[in-house]
């Protein structure tokens, strides 16, 4: 393994927006546009806003500021960051394995993610074609089904993703990830302002969305909106992945690490509200059908923009401001991949990346050929997408993070100057995280 540290670690973000820009990238997706406004109608509108917030404040952005502060203290190679901070604590190098974890999790969200990412670029791709006077975009049941059967179509579009995306991450976090989110993230602020002020002005339902998402209804909250509540906070934010470590480790020394962190999570929240505030008039204008996954994003809301006024342009928006999305989300995933590579071979950061985004392709054309041409292939039961959703999001990116949080609370939180902000670390981090985290593996197993 690479003796990396950080003094290793020459360059910094030009500034701290920036930062924020591409840590709120990382943790801003698919997620954000269709999970979030989904959750939030069916569990008690504001009643259940206001328990995500008590979540994310308890849960999400402490894992997220406490592995912000293993980067910067350790360096940008994830192993070897934990290792660092752990032998300078008098603490075992076995540590070390968080790091491979958040690696080994990022590779495996990349095998799906990279597809589901394919599918956004083909949707915006149509739109575009039907806004300068082409072919009616595609939308309904009938046309996603058709798309899933297209492998070709899918292979380029992953293809042509990955090709772009090793290009960033060639670059590396301050010379790639840095410029594409100097541009990214105010266009994809300025096309949700857009659509806002479009949905508002054009479907007469935006007050019946806005009381749907914030009305408190407390009799809706249950048990199972708790769990979602927790699962969305830890989960939104992107930690546990190493992600966060990585672009931690390029800040300068006088960063306030709580207070970036605290932005990111704000800003994480304020674009999920906004994507709701857009779909959700729409669902309602036109009776849609209000199910997550796929169907909200890839059937209901393009039948929806047909029926808009201007409504090809404003699908392209939307499918345009999703890409931008989900596609920051995606060199972030393949950064964590190759960082990883780089410390644990003696591959440079070129073959790092040729390697990193080679197993990406091979694995994203396994999961494409899944749902068509092999579509027999199943793991437990599931088909390849989901049994790599499944296998992410419910066991290993809760493992990581509650080893992300005994580890912050016992070799970093100690280190601290006393103060509100290590005592609220502390407690967020040795006891509501790690109660939390297995509250939400134990619902796996029990309904409470």
């Amino acid at each position: 393994m690479t003796d990396t540290t950080m003094s290793s670690v020459q360059p910094h973000w030009s500034s701290r927006l920036m930062f924020i820009f591409a840590a709120s990238g990382s943790a801003v997706g698919l997620g954000n546009i269709w999970k979030f406004p989904y959750i939030v109608g069916e569990n008690g509108g504001g009643a259940f806003v206001l328990l995500y917030l008590a979540c994310l404040i308890g849960l999400g952005a402490p894992l997220l500021i406490g592995e912000v502060f293993v980067g910067r203290k350790g360096g940008a190679y994830p192993a070897s960051a934990f290792i660092k901070v752990a032998l300078a604590k008098g603490r075992t190098r076995a540590w070390g394995g968080l790091g491979a974890l958040g690696a080994t999790i990022a590779l495996l969200i990349l095998a799906f993610y990279s597809v589901v990412s394919g599918w956004v670029g083909i949707y915006a791709a149509d739109f575009a074609v039907a806004a300068v006077g082409g072919e009616a975009a595609r939308s309904g049941a009938d046309a996603f089904s058709a798309m899933l059967a297209d492998p070709v179509a899918q292979l380029v579009a992953v293809s042509l993703i990955l090709l772009v995306a090793g290009t960033v991450i060639y670059y590396d976090v301050t010379g790639g990830i840095q410029e594409v989110m100097r541009y990214v993230a105010p266009f994809f602020a300025i096309l949700l302002i857009a659509m806002l002020l479009m949905v508002a002005g054009t479907t007469g339902k935006f007050v019946d969305a806005f009381v749907y998402m914030f009305r408190p209804d407390f009799s809706a909250l249950s048990a199972a909106a708790f769990g979602e509540a927790l699962g969305h906070a830890f989960f939104t934010l992107s930690v546990g992945m190493c992600g966060m470590l990585i672009y931690g480790a390029y800040l300068d020394d006088g960063a306030n690490i709580p207070r970036l962190g605290f932005a990111v999570a704000a800003l994480d929240t304020g674009i999920a509200i906004a994507a709701a505030l857009i779909i959700f008039p729409i669902v309602f204008a036109f009776d849609l059908e209000q199910g997550a996954g796929p169907g909200l994003l890839f059937i209901a809301l393009p039948k929806g923009f047909t029926l808009l006024p201007y409504g090809n342009l404003f699908g392209l928006s939307f499918f345009v401001a999703t890409f931008l999305a989900a596609f920051s989300s995606l060199i972030a995933l393949l950064i964590i991949a190759r960082h990883w590579i780089e410390e644990s071979t003696p591959l440079s950061g070129s073959g790092a990346t040729l390697l990193t985004v080679g197993v990406t392709w091979v694995s994203g054309t396994i999961v494409t050929l899944s749902l068509n041409m092999w579509d027999h292939l199943t793991l437990f039961g599931l088909g390849l997408l989901d049994f790599f959703d499944e296998l992410t999001s419910a066991w290993l990116l809760p493992a990581s993070g509650l080893g992300m949080a005994l580890f912050v609370a016992r070799a970093v939180v100690p280190d601290m100057q006393d103060g509100p902000l290590k005592s609220y670390l502390n407690i967020c981090l040795s006891y509501i995280a790690p109660i939390g985290i297995l509250l939400l593996i134990a619902s796996k197993f029990i309904d409470f």
